[in-house]
């Protein structure tokens, strides 16, 4: 990382620049897209002490801008109001199921599980994408090199 002052005469601030930094920004970024509070990467998940104390569900597979290799990334539920997060525990199975068959092309199976979720709570807004997404994929068919990974076109 590297760390100090930019700018010219009249305008000077602290920056940092790195790698890491970059995908932390676009990691917050994608709070937006999701609709979730917290997003956390596989990696960071790796080094948390005691992950098991924390509620959470896979969120996706993502290329982000700047990157060519895809991450996994993470919603922590914890950072989530309760009545939120219960609903997402709730809804947890079906949620997940619905993005295993999303990732093995079975869009029918992936709808009805998603369409569940949906059901019990309508304001989870990665599901809606998700579903957006399956309806896509009938609606054109599902590319040949399909691996259920999403590239992120913008920051």
């Amino acid at each position: 990382m590297m760390v100090g002052m930019v700018g010219e005469s009249a305008r000077m601030q602290g920056d940092a620049f790195s790698d890491n930094v970059n995908l932390t920004a676009r990691l917050e970024s994608l709070t937006k897209f999701y609709g979730v509070s917290l997003v956390i990467s596989e990696q960071a998940l790796q080094h948390l002490s005691n992950p098991e104390q924390y509620q959470m569900r896979f969120l996706d597979r993502v290329i982000v801008k700047g990157r060519s290799e895809p991450i996994a990334i993470y919603e922590i539920l914890d950072g989530e109001l309760s009545e939120i997060r219960n609903l997402k525990l709730q809804t947890l199975a079906d949620f997940e199921n619905g993005l295993e068959n999303y990732r093995c092309g079975d869009c029918v199976k992936a709808k009805e599980y998603l369409e569940k979720v949906l059901a019990v709570n309508s304001e989870d807004k990665a599901a809606t994408l998700y579903l957006e997404r399956v309806e896509k994929l009938q609606r054109q068919g599902i590319p040949k090199n399909w691996c259920g990974v999403w590239a992120m076109t913008k920051k």
